[in-house]
């Protein structure tokens, strides 16, 4: 029995994606290594010195960065480290193996399928990597008053917590706005990059390179068009006989 071109690419689509999505998760880290380093390269491009420290842990972006707090008086310090702040990059990445797992499910020889893989992977890095700088900047400009007050409370600070976080708050609300950095823009781009572009960039992506694949699949083709072309202009032809 033969099995249609449609259910083929079904049934292998079914066993390289589960997978694309195991192998992903075991080299989750490896995933994350270029994404970590260009987002760290953009957030520096954008906001030179903002961070303090910023690194890989495990398959998430580690980063630490000081705020000035000296307008608050009682305090030791006017200057105080925000750390121990990361993000899931693979809340970002999981588009990798979805991409991969189409790719590998179309009828394709290893070569063109290794050219797709490079081609898309590093489409897919950029994306990933985008949507990692935008959760990044987004926490700072929005968190850090929470985050500071927070931990200064728990260092028994009381009200000074309060007044610290806004003083915090206002200094990284400073550093933004003498960019022209809004944060209704940075809100926008970090939701467009969470939930847009990880579902739909790989699918457009093996759209665009296996075109010829869809179109033998779903039976456009050149020839079927000129078919019909050919049976209009046949029915529509006539005239009276002379």
């Amino acid at each position: 029995m033969k099995i249609s071109p449609l259910r083929q690419f079904v049934l292998a689509a079914a066993l390289w994606l589960p997978l694309m999505f195991c192998l992903w998760f075991v080299l989750s880290s490896v995933v994350a290594f270029p994404v970590v380093r260009l987002a760290h390269m953009a957030i520096d491009l954008i906001l030179p010195g903002l961070l303090d420290e910023a690194g890989q842990s495990y398959a998430r972006f580690a980063y630490s960065y000081v705020v000035d707090i000296s307008g608050v008086p009682g305090l030791p310090g006017g200057r105080l480290l925000v750390d121990e702040q990361s993000v899931n990059v693979l809340i970002y990445a999981y588009s990798m193996p979805l991409f991969c797992g189409l790719v590998a499910a179309s009828p394709l020889d290893w070569g063109r399928t290794f050219l797709q893989w490079a081609i898309g992977l590093v489409v897919l890095v950029l994306t990933c990597a985008f949507g990692v700088t935008c959760e990044v900047l987004y926490t700072i400009r929005d968190g850090t008053g929470n985050a500071v007050a927070a931990a200064l409370a728990d260092e028994g600070y009381g009200m000074l917590a309060a007044q610290a976080g806004q003083a915090a708050n206002a200094y990284i609300a400073q550093r933004y706005d003498a960019i022209g950095l809004d944060v209704s823009l940075i809100a926008l781009l970090r939701q467009f990059a969470y939930l847009i572009l990880p579902p739909v960039v790989p699918v457009v992506m093996w759209i665009l390179l296996n075109r010829g694949f869809l179109e033998g699949l779903v039976g456009w083709n050149d020839e079927t068009n000129g078919d019909r072309t050919g049976h209009n202009d046949d029915s529509g032809s006539g005239g009276a006989p002379a």
